[in-house]
């Protein structure tokens, strides 16, 4: 809209607006198109990357030195190899950073991971030669019991970050925000009961939250081995639901609701209710062509094109991908993607 003022540019990284996140993507082509500039870094040519002024190639995991502190001990994370032209996201971060920045406090990303392993008593060279470390007893970072301690509150008393230092049920700061300060449910915006009228011509719910075991939101497609063991984006249908619906196990089906549609292959499982349709999501070519109107098959089987932008709570949270109105129809043929895993690729798999 340009208000309240007009934006120039967008830097895109770890992150596939229009094959992966992104709600009503033919909504974010255009907004693309209106900006002056668009940088987008990334490992791989995705559909938003077609769109970009200029890629910078990111390195993959196997190329960057990192930290890792969740969910597990101190880990040091060390690069195994270099490609030539990519560089890791920390490094191309830190170069943008030191031009906003002249005076940066860091003259390098070693420099910058010697302070973030600092408070272990250790470099970061250190640290990668021994592993992982654990914290010491007694230290500040244990992660058990700090509440006790006093360890959690800017004033050091004991008790839990939160205005009376209890862990709050009832949410004061929530109040004190104007929103809802104990949990509740709101009713979908799209639903039997919030838009009974839409229902009698969608009456299937569905969810985009189908999940695959080699894919991981939009990445991987492009991975052959792991394309062979999941070619196709998958709609689960109860068998009684696709039988009414003339749906066999295996056929390709349109998936349509007020916003749009996209075409899926019929999985008939009795794992989902009767009502449900689960589909997956992410879902783009990256064997077709890049360039437009194709966008690497960006509009064959993305279901973000039946989820439009600015449904969800007024605290920003909350989503309706799944659980939202939709039919389900028998498309007849395959999308002109429909993949073919290539001999070379299967081959390559059986010598793994």
């Amino acid at each position: 809209t340009g208000q309240p003022y007009p934006i120039k540019g967008i830097w895109v990284q770890c992150c596939n607006l229009i094959g992966g996140i992104g709600y009503d993507p033919q909504r974010w082509v255009r907004a693309l198109k209106k900006l002056d500039f668009v940088a987008v870094v990334d490992t791989f040519m995705t559909p938003t990357a077609e769109l970009a002024d200029i890629v910078l190639p990111a390195a993959t995991f196997l190329e960057k030195n990192g930290v890792r502190s969740w969910w597990t001990p101190l880990e040091a994370i060390v690069k195994a190899v270099e490609v030539e032209g990519c560089k890791p996201d920390n490094e191309i971060n830190f170069e943008l950073a030191r031009r906003f920045n002249p005076d940066l406090k860091w003259k390098s990303c070693e420099e910058l991971l010697d302070d973030i392993v600092s408070p272990a008593g250790m470099t970061f060279g250190e640290l990668a030669q021994q592993g992982w470390v654990l914290p010491p007893d007694g230290h500040p970072s244990a992660p058990y019991h700090r509440h006790k301690r006093g360890l959690l509150r800017p004033d050091g008393r004991p008790g839990f970050k939160t205005p009376s230092g209890r862990m709050e049920l009832y949410s004061v700061l929530r109040e004190r925000w104007g929103l809802e300060p104990l949990p509740h449910h709101e009713e979908p915006p799209f639903s039997p009961v919030s838009s009974p009228e839409l229902f009698e011509q969608y009456p299937l719910i569905l969810t985009t939250g189908r999940r695959s075991p080699v894919y991981f939101n939009s990445e991987h497609r492009n991975i052959p081995w792991l394309r062979d063991a999941d070619p196709d984006p998958v709609v689960e249908l109860h068998p009684e639901t696709a039988a009414s619906l003339g749906i066999g196990d295996g056929e390709w089906v349109w998936i349509e609701n007020m916003f749009g549609k996209c075409r899926l292959k019929a999985k008939l499982t009795r794992v989902v209710p009767r009502w449900l349709a689960s589909a997956t999501h992410g879902w783009w070519y990256p064997e077709r062509e890049g360039a437009e109107p194709s966008l690497r098959g960006a509009w064959d089987s993305s279901t973000n094109q039946l989820l439009p932008m600015g449904y969800h709570g007024k605290d920003g949270l909350g989503s309706h991908a799944k659980c939202t109105l939709c039919r389900v129809y028998r498309a007849h043929q395959a999308p002109p993607s429909a993949y073919a895993v290539p001999s070379s690729a299967r081959k390559e798999v059986g010598d793994v």
